[in-house]
């Protein structure tokens, strides 16, 4: 019987409001019989709706509340009482902040293993973001990554950052965020010559409507072109967006569509010709291995994590719009570029598909929990 406890930045609920519920993304190959949260909400989803979570596990949910952190280092609080229950063998946590520096804590002061996943280069967001939330995080991440006892990151631009904080080589893993290419094998298609298509172009683009991205750069590129965009993702931006939309009164030529559960998505991207990213900053993005997975050709910002992603199957192109309308223009131009470009792209994808990432994250957990095993052997 080996047991999982995680922390969790967001409770459940919100994964499965998303539709973002993906086959054992809590527990690879089913490594564990039990895997427990602890969810920062005071009722969370009911188990049984979010089980495709963790397997073949026995999924439990401590909904102690948004305020439990108060308390959470005290021998009388909850997470301390949730602890002697369960006795977890790792603990997990998928930020390097409060829930990483909780898991890191506890996993000491008992004696098991921490993983804590590292998403974003924080560094990178602060140069970004001014926000006073996320300087107060640097004391958390202080504590946090250098005592962790592996740090697990989803692109060697994010591990460079887990260094810098005093992570050494052999305590850092760098395992890709899950894409299942088994899903977008229905959307691979051979793109027809414009010539012979219907309607113009088609561009997708999947993100949130916030300031990190910059849908603003992919609608300004579409207005100088005989092309349609469609755009995945509601946030703060939305008016600011659609005002610029009207204001190059290109209305009929970009569609906004809030939100397309995860199960959902494929055909999006089997609608589409090709898949663009604009945006200043990335940890990793699962929008761009998904539609490289679908076998679009991509045309995405030069920014280190997509460098890493894409590499030379898809065009990598300056942060403006001009860049963006000159890439775009030669996949309008060129059908047989775009075909050559989406196998490519499908073929790097196969290389980093989620099975292969899976196997990892569980010969990670399964290493962790040998090694533990191990100590406790030496002590007695």
């Amino acid at each position: 019987m080996k047991r999982l406890l995680v922390f969790l930045t967001d409770p459940l609920k919100a994964f499965q409001e998303k539709g973002e519920i993906k086959a054992r993304y809590y527990n690879p190959e089913n490594v564990f019989s039990e895997v427990h949260f602890v969810s920062p909400i005071t009722r969370d989803v009911d188990p049984q709706e979010v089980q495709e979570l963790v397997g073949t596990a026995k999924l439990t949910i401590h909904a102690v509340g948004p305020r439990y952190y108060l308390t959470a280092g005290l021998p009388f609080g909850s997470v301390a009482k949730i602890l002697e229950t369960v006795q977890p063998h790792v603990i997990r946590a998928y930020d390097p902040a409060l829930r990483g520096s909780l898991a890191v804590y506890w996993g000491r002061r008992l004696h098991l293993p921490t993983l804590i996943s590292v998403h974003a280069d924080l560094d990178e967001q602060r140069s970004h973001e001014k926000r006073f939330m996320h300087f107060v995080r640097v004391l958390f991440e202080g504590y946090c990554l250098p005592r962790a006892t592996d740090v697990l990151c989803v692109t060697r631009h994010v591990e460079r950052y887990a260094h810098r904080w005093g992570v050494n080589t052999e305590r850092t893993h760098v395992i890709y965020n899950r894409v299942s290419g088994e899903r977008f094998e229905q959307s691979v298609k051979r793109l027809q010559p414009l010539e012979e298509r219907a309607s113009a172009l088609s561009i997708l683009t999947v993100g949130r409507l916030i300031p990190q991205k910059y849908q603003a750069c992919l609608i300004e590129a579409v207005a100088r072109l005989n092309a349609t965009l469609t755009v995945i993702g509601d946030g703060i931006l939305r008016e600011s967006l659609e005002r610029l939309v009207d204001e190059l009164q290109i209305r009929q030529q970009v569609r906004f569509i809030r939100a397309v559960p995860h199960q959902e998505i494929a055909r999006y991207y089997a609608a589409a010709d090709v898949f663009a990213m604009a945006t200043h900053y990335e940890g990793f993005c699962i929008p761009v291995l998904e539609a490289m997975s679908a076998g679009l050709p991509i045309v995405v910002s030069k920014i280190p994590p997509l460098v890493e992603i894409v590499g030379d199957t898809g065009q990598l192109v300056d942060n403006d719009p001009e860049a963006f309308a000159l890439a775009l223009q030669r996949l309008i131009d060129d059908s047989s570029l775009r075909n050559k470009m989406g196998m490519m792209a499908r073929q790097r994808a196969a290389t980093l598909d989620g099975s292969v990432m899976e196997q990892r994250e569980a010969q990670l957990y399964e290493a962790l929990m040998k090694t533990t095993e191990e100590s406790a052997i030496d002590v007695h």
